[in-house]
């Protein structure tokens, strides 16, 4: 036999043998860990899980779903109040000067009216809205203007993928002084796919009912990759929410970020000019970006605020077609559920 052949028995001998052992060792443990009996936990041990159970779990612990609904009629009430200015004295137009400042603040009661089920829920919120303006010389725009009304929410799940939602909100938007056009009627259809646990697709529209704005599509998706995370890329308003804390099934704290379109109309009565005592609409809008942080306690309770900017401002009355182009503001808003 001369060298080489030599050289490879010897290499086919080596790695027969080690694969043979390999095989063999991996034979006896798994053996071994059949027959081992499994872990008895002694008294002493069951006493310090109890008291201290992070300590023996692998991994996080199971999520507990914080109950964002009261088990009755009445769901609470809710306190909202916010502050927009643009910090400006620059002409917005001609003989106007001076920049709209907006406050408001925001009156809500809530009621959940389960129609045989869970699964088909009818919620009724009345509201009750003033919004004051200030500011703006050189055009007729009222200190006050008024929105109340109730919204009709209902969702009704007709299988585990499939679900609606149907909102409707009738209100009176005015100055309180005409009744021509001051009915108005908000509403918004969906139909959602939940094509994953932690997926969901929606697909529907929204009538704004104001002068500017009438039906726009409504449409996007709500995703929750972690129980830290929830994405809702839904038009007309997608946010970002991102939980920073939890007291698992008391409350959570969260930071979000998102935009929307802001802005409504009103029925109005003018004062002075050509059109003096003539009833009219008023339509002030923007959009919005913003972020803020919120608590949520159980029993539909907790406490927000958010900060944004506001661009893209204008006011219009509809009987003249002239509409103004407002500078940039800065908003901050608070709520609080009780």
């Amino acid at each position: 036999m001369d060298e080489a052949t030599r050289y490879r028995f010897h290499a086919m001998c080596f790695a027969r043998s080690f694969v043979l052992s390999g095989f063999l060792s991996w034979f006896i443990a798994g053996t071994t860990d059949a027959q081992t009996p499994p872990m008895q936990v002694s008294p002493s041990q069951s006493v310090a899980i109890e008291h201290d159970p992070s300590r023996w779990l692998v991994g996080e612990p199971p999520e507990i779903e914080l109950e964002n609904f009261r088990r009755g009629v009445f769901q609470g009430g809710e306190l909202l109040g916010g502050y927009l200015s643009d910090g400006s004295d620059a002409s917005v137009g001609p003989g106007m000067s001076g920049g709209l400042d907006e406050t408001f603040w925001e009156v809500r009661l809530s009621t959940g009216i389960p129609l045989g089920s869970l699964d088909n829920l009818l919620g009724v919120r009345p509201f009750f809205r003033a919004d004051h303006l200030s500011g703006l010389s050189g055009i007729d725009a009222p200190e006050t203007l008024y929105s109340t009304g109730v919204t009709l929410f209902h969702r009704k799940k007709w299988n585990e993928r499939v679900s609606t939602i149907v909102i409707a909100t009738p209100s009176v938007r005015s100055d309180f002084t005409t009744s021509d056009n001051a009915f108005r009627l908000f509403g918004l259809g969906l139909v959602n796919w939940q094509c994953r646990e932690d997926l969901s697709l929606s697909l529907g529209a929204v009538y704004f009912d104001r002068s500017d704005l009438g039906v726009l599509p409504a449409f996007g998706l709500s995703w929750t990759p972690t129980p830290r995370w929830k994405i809702d890329l839904m038009m007309p308003r997608p946010q970002i929410n991102r939980r920073l804390w939890v007291d698992p099934g008391q409350a959570e704290g969260w930071a979000f970020v998102g935009g929307a379109i802001g802005g409504n109309t009103w029925a109005v009565t003018r004062e002075g000019g050509v059109r003096d005592g003539q009833s009219d609409e008023l339509t002030v809008n923007g959009l919005r970006v913003f972020g803020g942080y919120e608590t949520l306690v159980t029993g539909n309770r907790g406490w927000g605020m958010e900060v944004g900017y506001v661009f893209n401002r204008s006011l219009e009355y509809e009987q003249d077609a002239i509409e103004f182009d407002l500078h940039d503001a800065v908003f901050i808003e608070a709520n609080w559920k009780f």
